[in-house]
């Protein structure tokens, strides 16, 4: 692979720990494993102390698909940035923001609902309605019913997406419904940047596709992202590590090791 990222060492965060460096992470597959299902998934204690002590002494976000009510509370730690629907809707310390433009799509999206798990419930997909967008999750779905599933889905979307009315994004077997506008995971680490005020390094982990947003736009910035898991695509992250569970033993070692 071209242009392959290097792996990720704690030496790289301890030389930043004076300059207020900026940590924004994904939620699911990047500071958790994927499960077979969005609500098996859990927040490991381990994990959760490790991110609340960084959040103890520098500027922290987590920027999720999931809502944000629901990420809020997976998390459950107070005083950082949350942000949810890819970007869309941001809470945090003296922020409250949602995207005006996908705000106006909301009922037209809650309207492709009812139609969804009608159409698609013979495959056992699991359809999250997230308000500011909906999530088409076939994880769960055999093999052999994917495509069909994909071209019934496609059936129903055609049209609004044609028209200008929706989007659709891909991600890990998912297939997000979102509103037709210009903003993403990158725009919202920018949005609580404005808010952070002076900072030193921006630091960004993920592992979906949605995440290349944010990789990107700590890019343009000149700081650090990094790819979580293993690296099966082309990405835009600089830097890679193989787990969530090795990223949290990172970051335990970036704020417990002696310099």
């Amino acid at each position: 692979m071209a242009n392959a990222p290097s792996r990720l060492k704690s030496r790289l965060f301890i030389v930043e720990k004076d300059n207020r460096p900026v940590f924004f992470f994904d939620f699911d597959g990047t500071l958790t494993r994927i499960e077979e299902t969005p609500d098996k998934v859990r927040f490991r204690p381990v994990a959760r102390f490790v991110v609340e002590e960084l959040s103890g002494n520098y500027t922290v976000g987590v920027i999720s698909g999931r809502a944000l009510p629901e990420i809020k509370k997976l998390v459950g730690i107070r005083g950082i940035f949350y942000s949810g629907n890819h970007g869309v809707e941001i809470e945090g310390p003296g922020l409250r923001f949602v995207e005006p433009n996908s705000a106006r799509s909301v009922k037209f999206i809650d309207s492709l609902v009812p139609r969804l798990r009608r159409k698609l419930k013979p495959y056992g997909t699991l359809i999250q309605h997230k308000k500011y967008s909906i999530a088409v999750h076939y994880r769960t779905v055999e093999a052999r019913l994917v495509r069909r599933l994909l071209d019934d889905l496609e059936a129903i979307t055609l049209a609004p997406v044609r028209a200008g009315k929706i989007r659709l994004q891909l991600g890990k077997k998912v297939v997000e419904i979102k509103a037709p506008v210009e903003w993403d995971k990158g725009r919202a680490v920018e949005k609580i940047l404005q808010k952070a005020g002076k900072h030193g390094r921006v630091f960004f982990f993920g592992d979906d596709m949605t995440d290349e947003y944010g990789f990107r736009k700590v890019n343009e910035l000149g700081g650090v992202s990094v790819f979580v898991g293993d690296l099966e695509r082309e990405t835009a992250a600089k830097y890679m590590i193989e787990s969530p569970a090795a990223l949290v033993g990172e970051l335990a070692e970036f704020l417990f090791e002696d310099d």
